[in-house]
């Protein structure tokens, strides 16, 4: 019996075995694929296997798999064959911009123009071949498909595949607006082409426009890892990514001895692959510079020091804390390194000012992008005659203290240094295949913006240099400035100008640590002095309005010096540099954004401060700002565009000569009659000038510098437009009494927090407005909802309160997405159409009803300020007594810039690319660099500490790139070092800690804890959670109950089960990159899961809601054994969480539509669903739940859990990856569909309004600008109120016609 029992055993191991679908094999791109002819693919191993179970393809015979293979073949070979047809025949162009042909299959991810893996669903069946009986009907309901959890259902994040090398077509240019001129010339040479990458598994691909193929591949060799937010600490080094280096190029020794005939005859010798010989960098005739050589190899001594050990306590002593001094560099040396242990050999007679001396000779030496210190001349108008031969030439005055470094200079460094292998050269469109019918343009990198595109193609078009065949590319210049307090008392200061390159991902830019910011210029400020040249010349007092003239013609002084002869020269003929591919290309730099506050904008533009044409991009009047949003106003912004042309340029003149030559006031009347139409100041712009001596090399278009000036999300609507509605209400909480703030202050002392600085514990009375950075006022707009639900006793004017937050808070979701698509910008213009109709509304509605008045902070700062005036003599109005009266003032300019971020986005990507934060961030480094100086002569010092610190992270990226695979080796030792939980792999979908340091033992554990009510039946339910999930591995909603029979067959070893602490979780974001939620029963419980009735095959819910949300009260794992008869027992870890559910309340109507969050509420505890068990595989991220304040605590004294609220809302607005989860409207998201309602555009919003808008601006209107810009008038030196923070921000969170956009000046160069 024994032998005929292991014969029947073998058998049927053999039939299974052979039974078996063939063993998946990992592929290159960490994807587990089916067999071809299927090409599903899955993350896990686990997940393959449970598709293969009821794949057909899968599961048919080998002879079938034959067949069908050789069938697939010749299928592609089919479609090549009518692809070569259809180019040799020239059969028109393409049918949209995803290049279909109308008949590709709708079940296909991959462009059928191309030769990628075909998805059937079926096997093809010839003609030939009799169709297959159909399969018998099933009667009755039929067995309920299973749900895939959450890890096995979502993608993890992947780079677009590589790019075809055979064009798909040869159609016209596919810039937005084509210029006919460009196309219908018949001299131009250039045969455009469309260079198309196939579709990853999310359906982005990217469609270049070049007449070659592109020749650089940045993303080719993406990793997860790069496309994590939170990488790994172990791989990336500390202050730095791996592809965002320092600036300052290595040389070694022999470098440093070689002359600069040497390097000139080195590089004359170097050719590329076309074969061409460069000689210089500029053409003879130019301003000669030293001519660019490639990259030297990694020295072998650490130069100029004289060995490892000098460096490595060199790099420690400029890098870091900004608390180390000589002093204690020096007794670091004497009283650490050289006891006993270390070597002092190396420290022999060391000295850290010595070795820093040697240091900063090094740099003088050999570094061509240094700092230079320079004198600005201005004119000085003296209120005299200067236009006879016989009168005196206009009187001027040099300005001290320029420090600067050529802009050349920074761009030959920064494009010959490692982190230019990630730069992007040639520009690209990406597209998003939504659907088998439906394709949408990406917006989100410079790069791929149309600005972008359309200089490249201006580029390419122009006239090359003679006898040169060296690939032309662009190089985006982006710039910043604002003025800063470097202490917290005093008034030092500094007004730094940075600069970052467009080519660079925008991931990368914002990174404070990564290197990408160069410092170009610390702008000196008008020194006091001048008052005394002034008095000692004209025997008068220099006048406000003349220092304020002087201010602003500083700033562009400033500017026609960094713009010197030869950067001129390298913006017509471009500068040959050997980029680190190995590739010699011409790369011709274009000025693209400039990203300032307010004040720096019309100091830059030469406007007039908040002058009757307030926006420095167009000449709208201030009296039609309140049209924001509708049809007419849209239009008015293009046609009303400000232009950089002669008309411009001879009114500033003509102005200027009045006042210069002619000895007119500054405010006279001629002066005004020629400069208030547009608002302009007799300055002479910097930029027009330099667009106007290089219009001729860079034809056929000029360059409109207003164009430059791009939307500031941080300082016009967190700091702006919404700090100034948000002050609002506080004044009309103020009004209504009754203890209205101090319920609003208790409320927001109560808002739970949400991530690591997502939303933060607001500790102190918000209705203060006390030190507030723009990362509060974010979190305000995102949690305002349900904070002043029901504060205002008029249930009408409560409505309208709620709808304007709803949709302040839509609006701020959608301008400051990473990613946009053609319907999210749709959605963002009719979001400000109804912005804006209803600020009209709310101005006439609810305003009228509150006699508002200034806060107490707000009656202070106004004293402070007369004070201040009196002390300077300057007239003032008459004191006050109490408070004045303060109404909501839509007629400013940061009310209408919410209508340029849709056109805007279009032309130069999303609004982090240029946002003020990066510069904000920056600030804190200059900060760190002042308190290391000794204050005296600060600025000179920050130079040097600035030049020490580019130069030792330049030469720790080189070591690291040495020393990788140590610290790879260093990560696998520390994974098994006792910290149990010290970094989630991004692969993962979650982790949770394996320790046992929390053991508790079944069923005493829940004996000892019967009155909790998630207790009740705890064995019994874990039991049959844990067994369900045994028996359906990876599937969701398998809760089965089971006979006590049945549970013998699983044991749960050492009736132990363990606690955790926290639990992380992966997800990937709608930008698809890859982020982490962490989640403990303590702070942050809530989470999100699929809904329970989501349908496994359309991924929609019958009940409409996607999303099913829980709060976790318990993270465990256990080991769990498995008997089956005839088998050895098979033991495993099993991770589980103990949860309470919510539940929707039906009662509440949410979403986008109704304009209110969804409202949930926790199951009684008595229902038996209340609390379960659920499987962290299908977690989706965490959740904000904002407790409904107006509705109170559940009032049972008689529940466990009395510390719990009536109602709940989901605060989809916490973040822009949970806004797009609901609506719908995600790239990287999957699988789930929301309700077409969520993610429908409004239609646009007309001009039937008229009677809501205000004549003028009402009385007691606040200011435009807060007390941080005050200065804006005095040309750049901005005060801020002593009450006011810096506008600190985080290391992170209609109607328009874009082609009028573009063909009105929108295109960079």
């Amino acid at each position: 019996m024994r032998v005929q029992f292991y014969i029947l055993s073998f058998f049927l191991v053999f039939v299974l075995f052979t039974a078996m679908p063939p063993t998946p094999a990992l592929h290159e791109d960490g994807y587990h694929r089916c067999v071809e002819g299927c090409g599903s693919q899955h993350e896990s191993q686990k997940g393959l296997l449970i598709h293969q179970k009821t794949c057909k393809i899968a599961n048919q015979s080998d002879s079938q798999l034959v067949d069908l293979q050789k069938r697939i073949q010749e299928n592609r070979a089919q479609k090549k064959l009518k692809k070569r047809k259809r180019l040799e025949n020239d059969v028109g162009p393409v049918a949209h911009p995803g290049g279909h042909d109308g008949n590709a299959a709708p079940v296909s991810l991959a462009l059928d123009d191309f030769e990628t893996d075909m998805q059937v669903d079926e096997p093809f069946i010839s003609p030939e071949e009799p169709p297959p009986e159909p399969e018998p009907e099933q009667l009755g309901r039929g067995r309920r498909k299973k749900r895939g959890t959450w890890k096995v259902i979502q993608n993890l994040p992947q780079p677009t595949p590589p790019v075809s090398d055979e064009p798909v077509s040869i159609p016209t240019p596919s810039s937005p607006t084509p210029d006919p001129a460009l196309q219908d010339d018949p001299e131009d040479s250039v045969v455009w082409k469309i260079f198309r990458s196939a579709a990853n598994i999310f359906g982005i691909y990217r469609e270049y426009h070049s007449p070659e193929m592109p020749t650089h591949h940045p993303d080719d060799h993406l990793t997860l890892h790069d496309l994590t937010l939170d990488p790994d600490p172990l791989i990336t080094p500390p202050t730095s990514s791996p592809f965002a280096l320092a600036s300052l190029r290595d040389t070694d020794d022999a470098a440093n001895s070689e002359d600069t005939s040497n390097a000139t005859s080195h590089l004359a010798s170097a050719h590329d692959d076309r074969g061409t010989s460069t000689s210089t960098v500029f053409e003879s005739g130019a301003p000669t510079t030293t001519p660019m050589v490639s990259e030297p190899p990694p020295p072998s001594t650490p130069a100029p020091f004289a060995n490892w050990s000098v460096y490595w306590l060199m790099k420690w002593m400029w890098s870091g804390s900004d608390k180390k001094s000589l002093a204690e560099c020096n007794a670091l040396v004497s009283e650490v390194i050289q006891k006993e242990g270390f070597d002092p050999s190396h420290f022999a007679n060391f000295d850290a000012g010595r070795e820093t001396a040697k240091l900063d000779a090094f740099l003088n030496t050999n570094a061509k992008d240094g700092w230079k210190t320079s004198d600005v001349t201005i004119e000085v108008p003296d209120g005299k005659r200067h236009q006879s031969p016989s009168d005196p030439p206009v009187p001027t005055f040099s300005v001290p203290g320029l420090h600067h470094r050529s802009i050349v200079e920074i761009i030959k460094t920064a494009w010959t240094d490692a982190s230019a292998d990630k730069f992007h050269f040639l520009p690209f469109k990406q597209y998003w295949r939504r659907s088998a019918d439906k394709v949408e343009r990406i917006h989100d990198e410079i790069y791929s913006s149309d600005a972008f595109i359309r200089a490249h193609e201006d580029l390419q078009h122009s006239k090359p240099e003679e006898g040169c065949t060296l690939e032309r590319v662009v190089c985006a210049l982006m710039f910043w400035s604002d003025s800063t307090h470097l202490a917290s008392f005093g008034d030092a200061s500094l007004w730094p100008l940075y600069m970052f390159f467009g080519n660079q991902s925008k991931y990368v830019r914002g990174r404070p640590n990564s290197g990408a910011c160069h410092h170009v210029a610390y702008i000196p400020k008008l020194p006091d002095k001048i008052r005394d040249f002034f008095s000692a010349l004209t025997g008068k007092s220099l006048s406000d309005d003349a220092q304020t003239l002087c201010r602003r013609d500083l700033m562009h002084s400033v500017w026609r010096l960094l713009l010197d002869a030869d950067f001129r020269h390298a913006y017509v003929h471009g500068i040959i540099i050997k980029c680190t591919d190995g590739i010699t290309r011409r790369v011709y730099p274009r000025l693209f954004t400039y990203s300032a506050d307010y004040p720096e904008k019309v100091l830059l533009a030469t406007i007039r401060s908040m002058g009757d044409c307030l926006c420095p991009r167009c000449k709208i009047l201030k009296p039609l700002v309140p049209e924001l949003g509708m049809i007419r106003d849209f239009k008015r912004r293009l046609t009303a565009a400000r232009v950089d042309n002669n008309i411009f340029r001879s009114v500033v003149t003509t102005a200027r000569n009045a006042i210069y030559k002619a000895g007119a006031a500054i405010k006279a009347r001629v002066v005004g009659e020629i400069l208030d139409p547009q608002s302009l100041i007799p300055v002479k712009n910097a930029f027009s000038e330099f667009a106007e001596a290089v219009s001729e090399g860079v034809a056929p278009h000029a360059w409109n510098f207003f164009t430059m000036f791009v939307p500031d999300l941080m300082h016009e609507f967190e700091l702006g437009e919404f700090k100034r509605f948000f002050t609002y209400l506080i004044r009309l909480l103020e009004a209504i009494g009754a203890g209205a703030v101090q319920e609003m202050n208790r409320r927001y002392r109560l808002m739970p927090t949400f991530g690591r600085f997502t939303i933060r514990k607001k500790s102190v009375d918000t209705s203060a407005l006390k030190k507030l950075a723009a990362h509060d006022y974010e979190d305000y707009v995102r949690t305002a909802m349900p904070v002043f639900e029901k504060l205002f006793p008029n249930p009408l004017h409560d409505k309208l309160v709620q709808d304007m937050l709803f949709t302040l808070a839509d609006w701020h979701a959608l301008a400051k997405l990473r990613m946009h698509t053609d319907s999210s910008l749709a959605l963002l213009r009719a979001t400000t159409a109804s912005l804006g109709k209803q600020y009209r509304f709310f101005v006439k509605n609810v305003c009228g009803f509150y006699d508002t008045k200034e806060l107490a902070r707000e009656e202070a700062a106004r004293n402070r300020r007369r004070a201040a005036a009196i002390k300077a003599g300057k007239p003032t109005p008459p004191a006050t007594a109490g408070k004045l009266k303060k109404t909501l003032n839509v007629f400013t300019y940061k009310h209408h810039a919410l209508g340029d971020y849709p056109d805007t986005i279009v032309m130069f990507g999303t609004t982090d690319s240029y946002s003020t934060q990066q510069g904000e961030l920056e600030h804190r480094r200059v900060k760190r660099f002042y308190a290391r100086t000794n204050k005296n002569n600060a600025v000179k010092q920050i130079t040097n500490l600035h030049r020490r610190e580019e130069a030792m992270r330049s030469r720790k990226e080189r070591i690291y790139k040495t020393l990788k695979k140590k610290r790879q080796s260093a990560a696998a030792v520390l994974e098994m070092q006792s910290e149990p939980l010290s970094y989630t792999p991004p692969e993962y979908h979650h982790e949770i800690s394996r320790s046992q340091n929390f053991p508790s033992t079944l069923p005493r554990w829940a004996n000892l804890n019967r009155v909790d009510p998630a207790m009740k039946d705890f064995y019994r339910k874990l039991q049959d959670h844990l067994y369900s999930r045994l028996l359906n591995p990876g599937c969701a909603d398998v809760e089965q109950t089971f006979t006590n029979a049945e549970r013998q067959n699983f044991l749960l070893l050492g009736s132990r089960i363990y606690r955790h602490k926290v639990f992380r979780v992966n997800y990937t974001t709608y930008d698809v990159r890859r982020g982490q939620d962490s989640m403990n029963p303590s702070s942050h419980p809530d989470i999100m899961v699929p809904a329970r009735d989501l349908d496994p095959d359309t991924g929609e819910s019958p009940s409409g809601h996607p999303y099913a949300y829980a709060r976790i009260l318990g993270v465990f794992h256990a080991a769990v054994s498995h008997r089956v008869d005839g088998q050895l027992p098979t033991t495993r870890i099993v991770e589980f969480l103990l949860v309470r559910w919510f539940r929707l309340d039906t009662t509440w109507k949410g979403g986008f539509e109704a304009r209110r969050l969804y409202r949930i509420e926790f199951l009684p505890e008595s229902d038996p669903n209340a609390f379960g068990f659920l499987d962290p595989d299908d977690v989706i991220r965490g959740s904000h739940l904002i407790p409904a304040f107006a509705y109170g605590l559940q009032e049972d004294a008689s529940l466990y859990y009395s510390d719990v609220y009536k109602y709940y809302y989901v605060n989809f607005f916490v973040d822009r990856d949970m806004y797009m989860r609901y609506r719908g409207l995600g790239v990287g998201h999957s699988f789930i569909r929301v309700p077409q309602d969520q993610s429908a555009v409004p239609p646009p919003c007309d001009d039937d309004d008229d009677d809501d808008i205000p004549d003028v601006v009402p009385d007691g209107a606040d200011d435009d600008d807060d007390d941080e810009e005050e200065g804006g008038e005095s040309g750049g030196d901005h005060e801020r109120d002593e009450d006011e923070a810096d506008p600190e921000v985080d290391p992170e969170d209609g109607e328009g016609d874009e082609n009028a956009a573009a063909s009105h000046g929108y295109a960079a160069h």
